[in-house]
């Protein structure tokens, strides 16, 4: 990451917290479901998981939600 970031002009400052963020995002907007993701993680809770990327799955739901909505009214 932090050799590409100066290529696709990110100046934000990058680090492993940085890097996990965007595994977790990644791997749940992928349909990973939440309880794998906590372990990948090696969250000794599911609670720490859902705590820290509950939004993430909070906007996964309403993008489905807008697929389905799309499809029931075609």
């Amino acid at each position: 990451m932090k050799e590409i970031a100066p290529i696709l002009g990110i100046e934000k400052r990058l680090t492993t917290h940085t890097a996990r963020k965007i595994f977790a995002s990644t791997v749940l907007y992928n349909d990973v479901p939440m309880e794998i993701v906590s372990k990948l993680l090696g969250h000794s809770s599911i609670t720490i998981t859902e705590d820290s990327y509950g939004k993430v799955v909070q906007k996964k739901v309403s993008e489905q939600m807008v697929k389905l909505n799309t499809k029931l009214n075609k």
